[in-house]
């Protein structure tokens, strides 16, 4: 088995490299750690407000959460993509060996992070002298974890051996975001079909009215949805025998259920991937090579310059799959956000003025979401110091690069609107909220490029690094984000002081036009000055 490891030791490193700027380093460890404080803030309030198997229910869920989002977005670009086909295809290795690998590689770090963020909950229940309840966390967490993971992997690696007969990269992306939406889907019809009256009776306890009220609501929250959970067939009786403060042969049943299902799942991942590598592999990588580019010639700069973003978009397939993913990210999640609340499951008050800006502003976060803006001049590789020396205009490339961000981001978010309007919520005040949510996505476009063109990680050999793995997308979140929480939290202050929702609306569409304006303005005279004096 030893010769396997270094393999997968080598999909690893590939996959999660470390940045090699100093200071990149210290901003990602910053971001992790504020993160751990966050999450160990969250189980502080949990243990003292619920009991001991409420507690332990809250970090299974929270973990398989973490693990499932985890693997959704990083097992595209891992285990579902080619970057390693054209140098392992030639060598005496079989295609099951390395799908194995490239498994275990997407494995272990999700898992690992998931158990890292169970420290805390680890020590307050050994503080607490439940030594039985300990146990089974770090038994049965990291099996659960495996379990959550294969099985989205597998659905996934079922439409990956059919991947030859997808007509394109776009199509397949698209094939496996619509499959990781499903499974989400399916599990919250199950548990909606098995909790009957159980949501209803969670929102109908909900008092918020003071500290003390809202201390007690969160305190039935967490029994009901412990004792609602109970009631789920196959679960429950899982969950029942996780949280019990006693060992029985049913919990090692389980433990080893599982195991074995594991294995199986682990097995038929392997075989769907590895039945057709070199199939997949070599049509992926042609698709990838295929030169698409060319010269259109428009008698304007600024079409020559939006050529030249297009083409460093072209330069590698990863690249076009986090623009497909730009597109097509925020417009799914708000079908399913509305879908959700047509049936039911989310009890919100359509009615309601706060319910429009809600949309408009978990919609506005949706699109932020993405490595596109946050990364441009990074994605030129070793092209970029190339452009220093030669006669283009600084200026006409970084607004070309927000012209093409904020492009995506905007069909993006139209797209999220025809559905907001299709299933009949749209009205004027809701209009304007697409335009404000228009303009402040321009702002965020405009603001998150700018370390990234000071700091460029120009020096990878895999285009993830560039984006995917570039902690400049962390920083550019500090550039872009506070102009857009100034003007929201400016919004809901303006309602609260009870200014109606169609004039707070208006109020805040010409402040959103102001700002992009003046963003444009500040950034043409200072960012550039010292460029153009030279």
């Amino acid at each position: 088995m030893k010769h396997k490891f270094p393999l997968t030791k080598f999909f690893i490193s590939s996959f999660y490299s470390r940045p090699k700027q100093t200071m990149l380093q210290v901003v990602l460890i910053i971001a992790f750690i504020y993160l751990y404080i966050q999450l160990t803030a969250a189980n502080v309030a949990i243990y003292f407000l619920g009991d001991i198997q409420e507690y332990m229910l809250y970090n299974l869920v929270i973990s398989n959460i973490l693990v499932f989002s985890l693997n959704s977005y990083l097992s595209i670009s891992t285990v579902f993509h080619y970057h390693e086909f054209d140098m392992m295809a030639s060598l005496p290795i079989k295609p099951e060996r390395i799908v194995a690998s490239k498994v275990c590689s997407s494995l272990i770090v999700p898992i690992c992070i998931s158990i890292v963020t169970q420290i805390p909950t680890l020590l307050f229940i050994v503080i607490s002298m439940e030594f039985v309840e300990a146990v089974k966390l770090l038994l049965f967490l990291p099996i659960s974890n495996l379990f959550t993971t294969l099985l989205l992997l597998f659905i996934l690696s079922v439409i990956n051996r059919f991947r030859h007969r997808f007509v394109s990269n776009v199509v397949y992306l698209f094939s496996n975001i619509l499959a990781v939406s499903l499974v989400m889907i399916a599990f919250a019809v199950f548990i909606k079909q098995n909790l009957r009256e159980g949501m209803g009776l969670l929102f109908s306890e909900i008092e918020l009215s003071s500290i003390s009220e809202l201390k007690g609501s969160i305190s039935i929250l967490l029994n009901l949805m412990y004792e609602t959970n109970l009631h789920l067939p196959f679960i429950g009786t899982m969950i029942r025998e996780f949280t019990s403060s006693s060992f029985s042969w049913m919990f090692f049943f389980f433990i080893g259920l599982l195991i074995i299902i594991s294995s199986l799942l682990f097995f038929l991942i392997t075989k769907n991937i590895a039945i057709n590598y070199f199939i997949n592999g070599h049509i992926e990588i042609s698709q990838t090579s295929r030169k698409k580019s060319r010269m259109y010639n428009i008698k304007s700069e600024w079409g020559y310059y939006l050529q030249r973003e297009l083409w460093v978009i072209q330069s590698e397939a990863y690249f076009k799959m986090q623009i497909v993913l730009g597109l097509l990210f925020p417009p799914v999640i708000s079908f399913i956000l509305l879908i959700t609340i047509q049936t039911g499951w989310l009890l919100l008050d359509t009615e309601s003025v706060y319910f429009e800006k809600y949309f408009a502003y978990t919609l506005l976060l949706l699109s932020c979401m993405n490595n596109n803006s946050g990364t441009p001049y990074s994605r030129e590789g070793k092209y970029f110091y190339l452009s220093n020396y030669l006669p283009f205009n600084a200026r006409t490339i970084f607004f070309s690069k927000v012209i093409v961000a904020s492009a995506t981001s905007m069909i993006a978010i139209i797209t999220s609107f025809l559905v907001y309007s299709l299933l009949g919520y749209m009205n004027m005040d809701s209009f304007m909220m697409m335009l404000i949510v228009l303009f402040l996505v321009t702002c965020y476009n405009l603001l998150a490029p700018i370390y990234d063109k000071k700091n460029p990680s120009t020096e990878w050999g895999n285009p993830s690094e560039a984006v995917k793995s570039n902690p400049n997308v962390l920083v550019s979140l500090c550039y872009g984000v506070p102009v857009i929480i100034l003007i929201v939290l400016i919004h809901f202050v303006i309602l609260l002081l009870g200014i109606s929702s169609f004039w707070s609306t208006v109020l805040i569409l010409m402040l959103s036009v102001f700002f992009t304006f003046a963003l444009i303005h500040w950034l043409s005279k200072t960012l550039f000055q010292s460029r153009i004096a030279s």
